[in-house]
């Protein structure tokens, strides 16, 4: 039976790293993790051993003591891996029954949504050690191997990259549009060139749109400009330059729970969030849990013939023999909802058992149904402590009109029909795929990651990623972390 032994650097809670022995040792019945000699972890069949290369620095690491997962933990997710003959993998960081190739009863799974597999763990998140370690356990169907001719500077982009296209592709923007990206920094610039990759497919076919880039600091705009911006804003700290300023839609990938605001005071279609940072914002204190379950806010439909017609929300999402929506409000529920759906009333905590018992479909609301922010936080996380939402992934929260609610969020969605959408990660495959055919593409690296690290130096390259100066962070392993 395999072991291996590494020091890694724990990231805690109150935001300092402190040295930590591992142990790892199992085979392809299971693996055990011990840290410092205690039992951390037993992992059953479905993963595999690989030594880490890189691990980029993400907004969602700076946040990590924000996340709603205990710590300490080895933290990182954007990772480069070898195998014992030093052949290069990124890897997919849900590790879902599906991800590990063992059969399951999991409804997530079976519909094809194992990211949103409730029993997974996640590489550098949520349980497994990540790729500020030396060694990584990882699912053994996450692993992608790397083209050879994609470096290791847009490899270690992949994970970021692949989350980039997947908001773009959820967005789906439309021919005429102007669309915004409010922070394009370490994510955001991705997105801008995930957007640009969609519009020079769309101009080939008339489908055209505006990409306009919002920032702070000009450098970062000019280089916006060569991932592909149409037009970049300097915004200051109040956003005054922005005061005339209208977007079809705006991707906030700021990291900042103030900015969410912004972007709905800019945007007339979507905002669409892409940031976890675990805070408050808008009035709403799960908005992490919202990005997570890639859960999207709506305007409560207003005319009955949509019910009738079978166009409402709650008939485009079911994902059972009929809708299942769950009414938050105090208000009643109009007849034409009644009639077209199977609809429970009541506190979402109180609710939650009868959608996660459920034979058919996903075992949760197609939509839930709220008139204030407590009610939403309350559909998004039903019981304090627990991850489990009350709406199924990539459902919706239906807003009704409330004169009395103070988030601009929730009055913009109701009075305005202003939508927010949501995304987590994307494909890998493609991601990869496109970065092989590309060699613009494959300089994404160089062009973006400003600053590299020993593993050692974890600290300062956490300090420097917090600060105006970097753009993008990577610690690389450039020696032997571990013994066999």
């Amino acid at each position: 039976m395999p072991t291996i032994d590494f020091d890694a650097l724990d990231y805690r809670a109150d935001q300092t790293f402190a040295a930590a022995h591992y142990t790892l040792r199992g085979d392809e019945k299971g693996w055990s993790v011990h840290r410092d000699g205690v039992a951390l972890l037993e992992l059953g069949p479905g993963y595999r051993l690989l030594r880490t290369r890189a691990c980029g620095v993400c907004s969602t690491d700076l946040a990590r003591h924000h996340l709603p997962f205990p710590l300490p933990q080895v933290i990182g997710h954007e990772v480069i891996a070898t195998d014992d003959q030093g052949r290069r993998f990124v890897v997919e960081i849900n590790a879902s029954h599906h991800a590990r190739g063992v059969a399951s009863d999991c409804a997530f799974c079976r519909a094809g949504l194992p990211t949103h597999c409730p029993e997974r763990l996640t590489l550098g998140i949520h349980g497994l050690p990540g790729g500020f370690g030396p060694w990584m356990l990882v699912p053994e169907h996450a692993c992608l191997e790397v083209p050879a001719n994609v470096p290791d500077s847009a490899a270690v982009l992949v994970e970021p990259f692949a989350a980039a296209l997947h908001a773009v592709q959820t967005l789906a923007p439309r021919p005429g549009e102007r669309i915004a990206v409010l922070g394009p920094r370490r994510l955001g610039m991705l997105v801008v060139a995930a957007l640009a990759g969609v519009r020079a497919k769309g101009k080939r076919t008339g489908g055209d749109f505006r990409i306009a880039a919002l920032a702070r600091d000009p450098a970062l705009l000019q280089l916006a400009t060569t991932f592909g911006a149409t037009e970049t804003i300097q915004v200051d700290d109040t956003a005054s330059a922005l005061a005339d300023q209208a977007f079809d839609c705006v991707i906030d990938t700021t990291g900042n729970p103030q900015a969410l605001a912004t972007a709905v005071r800019l945007a007339r279609r979507e905002v669409h969030v892409k940031s976890t940072h675990g805070q408050p914002s808008c009035g709403l204190s799960q908005l992490t849990g919202l990005v997570v379950d890639e859960l999207a806010l709506e305007a409560f439909p207003n005319k009955p013939d949509q019910a009738l017609a079978g166009t409402a929300p709650w008939q485009r999402l079911r994902t059972g023999k009929n809708p299942r929506v769950a009414w938050l409000a105090q208000s009643p529920p109009p007849l034409s909802l009644l009639r077209t759906a199977d609809l429970t009333r009541g506190p979402a905590a109180r609710l939650l058992p009868s959608y996660t018992q459920a034979r058919d479909g996903l075992p949760r609301a197609d939509c839930a149904v709220a008139a204030t922010a407590a009610e939403v936080d309350a559909a998004i996380r039903p019981i304090a402590g627990d991850e489990i939402c009350l709406v199924r992934p990539r459902g919706s929260i239906l807003i009704l009109p409330n004169p009395a609610e103070p988030s601009p969020l929730l009055r913009a969605v109701a009075q305005r029909g202003l939508r927010l959408g949501s995304s987590r990660c994307g494909d890998f495959r493609q991601a990869l795929d496109l970065l092989a055919g590309d060699a613009e593409l494959q300089r994404i690296g160089e062009r973006l990651v400003t600053h590299r690290f020993a593993a050692a130096e974890l600290e300062a390259a956490f300090a420097m990623a917090r600060s105006r100066g970097c753009i993008k962070a990577v610690v690389e392993h450039r020696e032997a972390g571990g013994r066999a």
